[in-house]
């Protein structure tokens, strides 16, 4: 038995789609939908409602809930703004994570910061505040202070890992379209600028001030389309699309299905590894 928080992002002619971590569903340290499963909504106000498993994703820890109810369900969606995230933004990085317990009235509010850094957990996407919340929250919204829902909280014990908004809004059009979740493999590990050594920072600040973007840890699959990426590069742009964050590099590659064959350099700037770093943009 495990019990959880979510989120309510649609009602539609009597049935709400709940938002929730896949823990919720899963086998013990197997990435497997338990049988013989029964999914029971507690809403806000103590009444419980039977729900069924319409969608699960294991690698962003996703599940969708779908609950029918004869009275409004009131629904909020994800956020897809980015801009949030983007730590060279002089705007304020504070939070709050929410989740409930299976009781009336039972909101539980922690507030915290987001973190220039991921999370240590295996998907590399997630990103992390300062918040700290209890298992109960796990699925949960995190919110900024203007309250939009800018991600769905994980569990750890120092620290709130959770997926971006935009990365949720992405998964669940998959859903809707392919009923799961597709990942073309583009062959690239990168990590957010922020992440780096501060000496290897300086020197790509050196040159050029004020980038934004994400530095490759990995080319993981050898390819002519990736002949020019080393090592050390610096991705400023995806399809002429500036970011700040690795995981806005998973939805423009991964979720809107960009070609990677489609990665010319345009720009080779000294060495911040042992290879040759270049700044470069996918056009």
């Amino acid at each position: 038995l495990f019990s959880c928080s979510g989120t309510i992002v649609e009602f539609l002619k009597g049935v709400g789609c709940v938002v929730t971590s896949a823990s919720l569903v899963k086998l013990p340290h197997q990435d497997e939908i338990a049988d013989k499963l029964k999914v029971n909504v507690c809403l806000p106000s103590g009444e419980t409602l039977e729900g069924s498993v319409s969608n699960v994703d294991f690698c962003y820890n996703i599940c969708v809930v779908h609950v029918r109810s004869t009275s409004q369900l009131p629904a909020k969606r994800f956020s897809a703004d980015t801009t949030f995230f983007n730590f060279d933004d002089c705007h304020s990085k504070d939070v709050v994570a929410l989740g409930r317990l299976c009781k009336r009235w039972s909101l539980n509010v922690a507030s915290g910061k987001l973190t220039p850094r991921r999370s240590q957990f295996d998907c590399e996407e997630l990103l992390v505040s300062s918040c700290r919340i209890s298992k109960r929250g796990v699925g949960g919204p995190l919110m900024d202070f203007d309250g939009n829902i800018i991600g769905m909280n994980f569990y750890d014990k120092k620290e709130t890992p959770f997926v971006p908004g935009f990365i949720m809004l992405k998964c669940l059009q998959h859903f809707n379209d392919f009923g799961r979740v597709i990942r073309p493999l583009h062959g690239l590990r990168v990590k957010t600028l922020h992440e780096e050594q501060l000496t290897v920072l300086e020197k790509i600040h050196l040159v050029f001030p004020g980038v934004c973007g994400v530095i490759v840890e990995k080319v993981q699959v050898p390819s002519p389309e990736h002949s020019e990426i080393k090592v050390g590069d610096i991705i400023t742009h995806v399809d002429g699309i500036p970011f700040s964050s690795a995981a806005e590099v998973v939805v423009i590659l991964f979720l809107d299905g960009i070609n990677p064959s489609q990665l010319p350099s345009l720009l080779t700037l000294p060495g911040s590894t042992n290879h040759a770093a270049k700044l470069i943009t996918y056009a």
